[in-house]
């Protein structure tokens, strides 16, 4: 890889490291489905001057990936983040990518030989060591959410294989936008006083927050894509394992969160097991995940 691409590559995984601590601001401030809600109609807004019709076929599969990657995916990762810390999310999340390995087993047939085995066996028993952390086990309840949106994403990346190539605003828009009425409804429903909170938060973080996901968070996905469309896969991936150990740095440099032993070896272990699993994919030329945070 070139020098840039290589400084673009991390810079991608910063914002998307960063996206973690602007969720925890945010839902200081507001419940985690309203600032969801706010989050998809925002997106949709910036996107919608640019979309391009991507033929009824297409826009329903769209609608199908985007249910399950932003509505139920972003939807389940904002209430789990309302009790657990980003350093405790992050690792978690990254089950995703062990999810997808089983769903390509399950649902398409794909073989899973040793190797896969194996970083499965792995990142499954860093995650269960991760469990054992102070902050996870107080709260075994958002931990089951938070591996429920890590479930909804590694299950979108398999719909996503039906999907041909999409123009980038049009697809942020679709997800976004289609999502947006799912979220609004639960939000009134779950959180009916949620929205009077809104006058009282602070406006200025709120913005902050608001401006960094629709526009920075989203446009890096952009940015990614262009790296995988100019490198080989293999090279640009690799940098995916970096995002749980960027993360932590800057949720305990930014938001003052504590270590503990089982998170640092558990996040280990499934860094581990997720590595082994990402290669194995490259190797076999399948489909990888390689887009962790939306």
């Amino acid at each position: 890889m070139k020098l840039r691409d290589i400084l673009l590559s991390l810079l991608v995984i910063v914002i998307w490291s960063g996206n973690f601590i602007a969720i925890k601001l945010g839902i200081h401030e507001l419940p985690p489905l309203v600032l969801i809600t706010l989050r998809f109609l925002c997106t949709t807004l910036v996107f919608l001057p640019f979309i391009k019709w991507p033929g009824r076929e297409q826009f329903w599969k769209m609608v199908q990936v985007g249910l399950f990657m932003s509505a139920i995916h972003q939807g389940l990762l904002f209430i789990a983040m309302d009790k657990l810390e980003a350093s405790t999310i992050v690792v978690l999340l990254q089950s995703q990518i062990m999810f997808a390995a089983v769903f390509g087993w399950l649902i398409l047939k794909e073989a899973i030989h040793w190797r896969t085995g194996l970083g499965l066996i792995t990142g499954f028993s860093g995650l269960l060591l991760v469990l054992d952390s102070p902050d996870a086990s107080q709260n075994l309840w958002s931990c089951a959410i938070g591996l429920l949106s890590a479930l909804a994403i590694a299950f979108s990346y398999i719909r996503m294989r039906q999907l041909q190539t999409v123009h980038a605003p049009t697809f942020l828009t679709i997800i976004n936008g289609t999502s947006l009425p799912f979220v609004l409804g639960f939000s009134l429903i779950m959180s009916p006083q949620g929205w009077a909170q809104l006058p009282q938060a602070n406006l200025l973080t709120i913005s902050g927050v608001l401006i960094y996901q629709a526009l920075i968070v989203s446009l890096s996905h952009v940015l990614w894509q262009t790296l995988l469309s100019r490198n080989t896969v293999t090279k640009v991936t690799c940098f995916i394992l970096l995002l749980p150990i960027v993360t932590i740095a800057l949720s305990i440099l930014l938001l003052g969160e504590s270590m503990h032993a089982s998170l640092i070896w558990g996040g280990l272990l499934t860094v581990i097991g997720v590595g082994i699993i990402t290669i194995r994919k490259v190797q076999k030329k399948q489909l990888l995940p390689v887009d962790p945070v939306t």
